[in-house]
């Protein structure tokens, strides 16, 4: 898996391409986290997942456990550019409960 992990402003944007599972997750959970502490000022987490072609159970966990991070900071979790096939998997999940599904990382930004 390939990801892009920016900051703008008051958002903290993961670009996601590719298979996030049990063996991808360590480096992107480190690299979340990194930019999460470097970066007080984040309480929003976009994730851009247009790309993302699988994700399992070990994946989920470490978005959850970041979105814990900036729920703490009085921010939201969103999902951009989801396929249908992503929000059912994310919804079978419950993410649906604790995220917004959105069309860009603009949309995201013009919130703030």
């Amino acid at each position: 898996m390939q990801f892009n992990i920016t900051v703008i402003g008051q958002a903290l944007i993961a670009t996601l391409d590719g298979d996030l599972d049990l063996h991808t997750c360590p480096q992107f959970k480190d690299a979340l986290t990194k930019a999460l502490d470097t970066n007080s000022n984040v309480k929003n987490l976009v994730f851009d997942v247009q790309n993302l072609t699988f994700i399992d159970s070990s994946g989920l966990g470490v978005i959850l456990g970041r979105y814990r991070a900036v729920q703490a900071r009085g921010g939201k979790l969103f999902f951009v550019k989801a396929s249908p096939h992503m929000q059912r998997v994310l919804k079978l999940a419950g993410m649906h409960r604790i995220s917004e599904f959105v069309d860009s990382t603009t949309e995201v930004l013009n919130r703030a």
